[in-house]
């Protein structure tokens, strides 16, 4: 049940704060893609994609139609933050113990001269 609830709180957030509900208009679009058909039988879907989302749009009074197809326009939507209380309420124990760690203590020995790994060295007899 739990999984249930989660998925419909999931759909429900990207349904309203995504421009996915767009698909929804799809079959607006298939449906306007046959009415342009039925007036040229020479409109494929590619050009009927172009006149309506890429290309100048013919003046056949049928704006307001156009205006419904998916992606046409935006729908700004505010942002819902959906906040649900835990049941159950955990206290973590922090343990603080010091930390003693030995470092080494490096000579002077230890450190190579930078002059000789330098490619601009003094030369060597």
């Amino acid at each position: 049940m739990k999984k249930v609830c989660i998925y419909i709180l999931l759909i429900l957030t990207v349904a309203e704060n995504t421009e996915l509900h767009q698909l929804l208009k799809l079959p607006i679009l298939f449906q306007h893609f046959a009415e342009h058909k039925q007036l040229d039988s020479r409109v494929g879907l590619i050009d009927f994609l172009s006149m309506h989302y890429w290309g100048d749009d013919r003046n056949d009074d049928d704006d307001e139609r156009d205006m419904q197809l998916p992606f046409k326009k935006l729908d700004t939507h505010p942002l819902h933050v959906y906040f649900l209380p835990t049941l159950r309420t955990y206290a973590v124990k922090t343990c603080i113990q010091p930390l003693k760690i030995n470092h080494p203590v490096y000579q002077h020995l230890y450190f190579p001269n930078p002059a000789l790994s330098s490619p601009f060295r003094p030369p060597c007899a």
